[in-house]
């Protein structure tokens, strides 16, 4: 106990700290990776990005707030998937719900609105992608992680873009962006990467590629396969308000059903995550400027964690066999990347929860350059087609949404570029239009940016964006009877969740302004504050009742819709980063500050004609308080030290403060305890120990959650305990 009391203020002090940006460009592997230990803060400043603008820059010249996470900072931090690696991004809040598996935000906003399931308030804002085509579930939105084909080690860098950026890359970019870039080999040469790791609860992290790159061809295939056991037996349920282990039942909470085939829902009940994938990488370079990339690859998922509304418990299993295949081709100033995903995936083990999909994305862009001028007009269209007819009793309409929906967005893009002063002051600015198939209106994506180099060692940034989320499948064409019950002779009610394809789309609008410095030799900062204002929520709302007649029969049918909601949301915050990096010594902490304010709000699924007697969606009309879901702070950091040369040490810590979370259930039971979790506050520290005794192969030991705060992180989800992790990675280039 004195150890923990004893060690607690040195890892807060590294976790309240400031975080600069550092990375890599997408080119080989081996030798950047050997050279990162010797760069100056100078070659770390003027690493390269693409998500920012779509063109290589520097990452002191980015005009939008930008981190890039590299391959060799996830080796050294002991990191063990992509998830766990947003941990070392500023601006992202990272919450653990079972072993392996994480709800993630960039700058928060989560929890919005209170009071609705976890489908809805999930990541739905923030786009993430691999090499730049998305990686999107148009169920109802976000990102299904597990399901990414990729594991770390194809993965090169992590480019990470915070605010809108849909005038960028389309719709569902709200809150930022996250592009995984994979690697490549070097000119004439073999590569291979095997990396092994062993760890507490059953975690097995096994990877593997082999490529060669000829004259101008050059392929990569690789394979990785995981395995997570949970970290508790027990099981979370609304309606008793407490946990039990292999129970007999389980109470719904909203229909009062006792659910009994618990060992069918839950088949696999010690199981957090078991995944496996293949990937092959295909480039044709005819010059420096004309090249051609295919890449393709299938994955096999299952996993327990917060994913739909069961209405007993928050843990769900989730299974996912999806294939894809991305092309992109640049030639003569025009860039083109085509890419489609398909698959089966079921959201849980309940009857009809399962669904295939297809997904499409087209992009065209031309890129016109003048010495101090460039224009990129481009077009693109997106689909996404969901069907799970076949697998839903149609006449009950069990199903997710019993049919088969189709989501479309075709966009046509400028961007424009200017400098001028030297150079000193660039100006970037961007628009999209992209109309959309439901609803059948147009949007406006928009992006204005502004640079002024002081000199060489500071500038100022300004940023004006707005984007909006495109629609899902569920809100558009869901049909579904939740339940139906006789009231008198040939009379009946029943409640149905119905489709709604007249929904406003989500938007969200941003003001930021920065600044970064090279405050000496040693010392950077980057400082970046932002407003974020955004409307158009929207939740399952009660209807008005209204009678249906057949066969003979009266039903009263009410009606639960996807409907806006009058409230808004505003975010103010600020984001501080640090690197530090003096001889053997690297020390990277960052913090944010922030403070959510809802406005318009009521605790209410009702409309005011629903006859519940209760108060409605509008009843919170000219209401204001701070929403508690999103931490007031979050942050954390990374000690690097090499005290010798084939010796590394990692310290990296994250934390995040106190939230109140608040789930659908609270609104349907309403006695002010179910439904209600007061997640404390959190300071997570690991350490990773690598020895490289050859040149290539490393070495592994990393110890996770070493102060041992085993409280959970999401609402109702698995303790996470402290665990010991080891391994070994072996490349050769």
């Amino acid at each position: 106990m004195m150890k923990t009391v004893t060690l607690k203020p040195f890892f807060v002090a590294i976790s309240l700290g400031i975080f600069s940006i550092e990375g890599y460009s997408q080119t080989d592997t081996a030798t950047q990776a050997n050279a990162y230990d010797g760069m100056s803060l100078k070659d770390l400043l003027n690493v390269k990005i693409m998500s920012v603008s779509k063109s290589t820059e520097s990452l002191l010249d980015a005009p939008l707030s930008a981190s890039v996470v590299t391959k060799e900072d996830i080796l050294k931090s002991g990191c063990t998937s992509i998830m766990e690696a947003m941990r070392l991004v500023p601006g992202v809040i990272v919450r653990e719900e079972s072993n392996g598996n994480y709800d993630i935000h960039i700058r928060g906003m989560d929890n919005v609105p209170p009071n609705a399931s976890f489908d809805i308030t999930s990541n739905t804002t923030t786009l993430v992608m691999v090499d730049n085509h998305p990686i999107y579930n148009y169920l109802r939105g976000g990102t299904f992680w597990e399901t990414i084909p990729v594991d770390l080690n194809d993965v090169e860098k992590i480019e990470v873009v915070r605010g809108p950026a849909a005038a960028l890359y389309g719709p569902n970019a709200v809150n930022g962006v996250i592009n995984i870039i994979t690697r490549q080999t070097e000119k004439g040469s073999w590569y291979a990467n095997v990396n092994n790791r062993q760890g507490s609860y059953g975690t097995s992290i096994n990877n593997a590629s082999v490529g060669y790159r000829f004259n101008r061809l050059s392929i990569i295939a690789s394979g990785n396969y995981q395995h997570r056991n949970r970290t508790q037996d027990s099981y979370y349920e609304y309606t008793r308000n407490d946990w039990f282990t292999n129970p007999g039942y389980l109470l719904s909470f909203n229909s009062g059903d006792t659910i009994r085939n618990f060992s069918t829902l839950y088949p696999r009940q010690h199981l957090a995550m078991e995944k496996y994938a293949g990937n092959v990488f295909a480039t044709y370079r005819i010059s420096e400027k004309t090249k051609f990339s295919l890449s393709t690859g299938a994955q096999h998922s299952l996993g327990q964690r917060v994913s739909t509304e069961n209405e007993m418990t928050p843990m769900s299993f989730v299974q996912s066999d999806t294939r894809y295949a991305d092309l992109q081709g640049t030639a003569k100033g025009f860039t083109t990347q085509l890419s489609y995903i398909e698959g089966t995936q079921r959201t849980e083990f309940s009857a009809g929860n399962k669904y295939d999909f297809q997904t499409f994305n087209g992009n065209v862009e031309y890129n016109y350059t003048r010495k101090h001028f460039s224009l990129k007009p481009g077009i693109s269209y997106q689909s996404a087609v969901y069907d799970d007819l076949k697998y839903a009793d149609v006449t009950d309409k069990d199903g997710i949404f019993n049919g088969k929906g189709k989501i479309t967005a075709q966009s046509a893009f400028l961007r424009g570029e200017y400098t001028m002063l030297h150079h000193r002051l660039r100006l970037v600015g961007g628009a999209a239009i992209s109309k959309f198939n439901y609803p059948d209106t147009a949007y406006c994506s928009y992006q204005l940016a502004a640079t002024y180099k002081i000199n060489k060692r500071n500038l100022v940034r300004a940023v004006y964006s707005g984007a909006p989320r495109s629609s899902n499948v569920f809100d558009t064409y869901v049909d579904q009877t939740v339940y139906s019950y006789p009231t008198g002779v040939n009379r009946y009610f029943s409640y149905a969740i119905e489709g709604n394809k007249d929904l406003k789309l989500l938007t969200a609008k941003m003001i930021e302004v920065g600044y970064r410095s090279e405050i000496s030799r040693n010392i950077s900062i980057d400082v970046e504050l932002f407003n974020i204002r955004s409307k158009n929520y929207s939740l399952q709302v009660l209807q008005k009742p209204y009678e249906t007649i057949a066969a003979g029969d009266t039903t009263t049918r009410q009606a639960i819709k996807t409907t806006n909601l009058p409230m808004q949301l505003e975010q103010n915050g600020i984001t501080v980063s640090l690197t530090i990096n003096i001889d053997r010594f690297k020390i990277k902490p960052f913090v944010t500050w922030q403070h959510t304010t809802i406005k318009d709000y009521a605790a209410s699924n009702s409309m005011p004609d629903a006859g519940t007697g209760m108060a409605d969606i509008y009843s919170g009309i000219g209401n204001r308080s701070t929403l508690h879901s999103t931490p007031a702070s979050f942050g954390g950091g990374t000690i690097d030290y090499k005290p010798f040369p084939k010796i590394n040490i990692n310290i990296s810590s994250y934390y995040f403060t106190h939230q109140v979370y608040y789930h659908i259930a609270n609104l349907l039971i309403n006695d002010g305890v179910r439904g209600i979790d007061h997640i404390p506050g959190k300071l997570i520290v690991n350490a990773n120990i690598s020895y490289e005794p050859v040149t290539g192969l490393r070495l592994y030991c990393a110890g996770k959650n070493l102060l041992n705060q085993t409280s959970h992180e999401f609402f109702y989800t698995d303790k996470t305990p402290f665990m010991l992790i080891g391994g070994i990675t072996y490349q050769l280039q």
